[in-house]
């Protein structure tokens, strides 16, 4: 009962060294066509995700920027008014640091958004 078995384990591997020094390449036809599919498509997949990731960066890193010219007036603002004196009772002050206030938890509430977002759209 041994001997076939070595017999069967003997022509899988002349099969396979066959197959693997080229020898008989049409043998192993079906498993290199799919190997090659699957390598083919894993390329396409990772390209589109980094074509995806370039264009996901730029355009946060625009919005960041965006707020970020939107906010420095601001801030700068608020800033140059407590060094200058006033206090943080008086109106204009109040208003200068209520409007940073809400204008950084947009920012943050655009963030968690975003955030979400991303982890949604990598479980597809």
């Amino acid at each position: 009962m041994q001997e076939p078995n070595r017999t069967e384990s003997d022509q899988t591997r002349e099969a396979l060294l066959r197959a693997v020094t080229g020898h008989d390449v049409s043998a192993q036809l079906p498993v290199v066509a799919r190997t090659r599919r699957a390598i083919r498509v894993a390329n396409e997949t990772r390209r589109e995700d980094g074509e995806r990731g370039r264009r996901t960066f730029g355009i946060s890193l625009f919005a960041f920027g965006a707020l970020f010219v939107l906010l420095a007036p601001v801030l700068w603002d608020s800033v140059d008014d407590l060094i200058g004196g006033e206090h943080f009772t008086d109106l204009p002050t109040q208003v200068a640091l209520v409007s940073t206030f809400l204008m950084m938890s947009i920012v943050a509430a655009l963030v968690i958004l975003w955030r979400s977002r991303s982890s949604q759209d990598g479980f597809r």
